[in-house]
């Protein structure tokens, strides 16, 4: 006798009705919908950092991109300054030497910068990308 019967056995006839209508209801509920709806009104963060809702009038949707007449001005502001006269620095750095190659895959003479030359198989850009 398994723990489910000997339950069932040691129930009297009311206890059983009780377990029979909790288990089978005779009456099929009705199903409500309910509308749940996820939008919330926009809030705005003041500058006392209250949050208060948007007004309708900042609430605006998106504006496409339209070219406007420039309303800037040129005022001539700080005209009085003059950029004093300098000469320029002489280059003191050497000019780049380059090392002629020839390429490992269709045999052409290049040049090419002895800081970035490195490997056994020098490639000319043609041949880089294949």
């Amino acid at each position: 006798m398994s723990n489910f019967d000997a339950f069932l056995s040691s129930l009297s006839d009311e206890q059983k009705a009780q377990l029979m209508q909790a288990l089978m209801p005779s009456e099929p509920k009705e199903t409500t919908q309910i509308k749940v709806t996820t939008t919330k009104p926009p809030k705005v963060v003041g500058e006392d950092f209250m949050v208060t809702k948007a007004d309708s009038t900042n609430n605006r949707r998106k504006e496409p991109v339209r070219g406007r007449e420039n309303k800037w001005r040129d005022e001539g502001e700080f005209r009085d300054i003059e950029t004093p006269e300098f000469q320029k620095t002489p280059r003191r750095r050497e000019a780049s030497k380059k090392l002629d190659l020839e390429c490992h895959v269709c045999g052409k003479s290049f040049k090419e910068d002895a800081r970035f030359v490195y490997g056994e198989f020098p490639r000319c850009n043609r041949c880089t990308g294949k």
